[in-house]
């Protein structure tokens, strides 16, 4: 995290900026199994992202978007999922309140278990987060999300509460921002079924999350996650253990 200098205001407002804006966002998963006897395995996979957003104000004060993926690259390696056939440009559409962030599924993907539209549904709870109008230093805050998505090539459901604080402004690249920090604890649960046996999932962990808010354009130039998850997969056979630990990094690009 930038270093924190000396406020210029006592507050910012901040409201997104109606328009089109591209992120690209890298990813780095460490996934570890602690069920071998043989000794724990390990593998890493990466990922690049990027996503166009537009967005358009709507007349209730809320904000109307679509978001597209048309790069997807990945290395997957087979530790705890298969890899799936991925079909791009995946789109998704919904509104922005004041309160809440609504999202409507790409019905092309239908009800698949789809990793595409699961990492987007998930950036775009960050890209697109509802915070407060008007922002202090040090103001605190929470909130909890409830989503669907894909974990492991199972379809999940999952809970994740965050707190928020308001660090302050820094210098990033040469411009002021404003830093919110972010908190998260994660509850997840899916069920499935490889090769016709049925899997269940389940997944506990924390997260972290560092905003950097251009506020004089209503724009969100950067932020840095990362996330600790203990996962338990169960089939009629047997139950095996998990720890991923995985970092994102989102940027606005021209």
């Amino acid at each position: 995290m930038p270093e924190i200098t000396p406020p210029s205001v006592n507050a910012w407002t901040f409201n997104y900026s109606p328009g089109i804006k591209r992120y690209k966002i890298s990813r780095t998963a460490a996934i570890e199994s602690l069920s071998d006897s043989g000794g724990s395995k390990h593998e890493i996979s990466t990922n690049v992202t990027n996503e166009f957003l537009s967005l358009v104000p709507t007349p209730d004060s809320g904000i109307s978007f679509t978001a597209v993926v048309d790069t997807f690259s990945t290395t997957t390696p087979g530790l705890i999922g298969s890899v799936l056939a991925i079909q791009l440009p995946v789109q998704v559409t919904g509104f922005l309140t004041g309160h809440a962030l609504t999202i409507s599924s790409d019905s092309s993907t239908g009800n698949k278990c789809n990793p595409v539209s699961s990492a987007l549904a998930s950036d775009l709870h960050s890209l697109l987060t509802p915070f407060p109008t008007e922002l202090s230093p040090g103001m605190a805050w929470r909130d909890s999300v409830d989503s669907s998505g894909c974990q492991a090539a199972i379809p999940t459901t999952s809970r994740t509460i965050s707190s928020y604080v308001v660090s302050g402004e820094a210098n990033y690249e040469g411009q002021s921002v404003l830093i919110v920090q972010r908190s998260d604890s994660v509850q997840a649960h899916g069920e499935g079924a490889q090769q016709q046996h049925s899997i269940k999932l389940d997944a506990n962990g924390t997260g972290n999350a560092v905003y950097y808010l251009d506020t004089k354009d209503g724009r969100i130039l950067r932020i840095t996650t990362g996330q600790e998850l203990s996962l338990t997969i169960t089939t009629s056979t047997r139950s095996q253990l998990f720890k991923q630990s995985s970092k994102q990094d989102f940027r606005l690009v021209p």
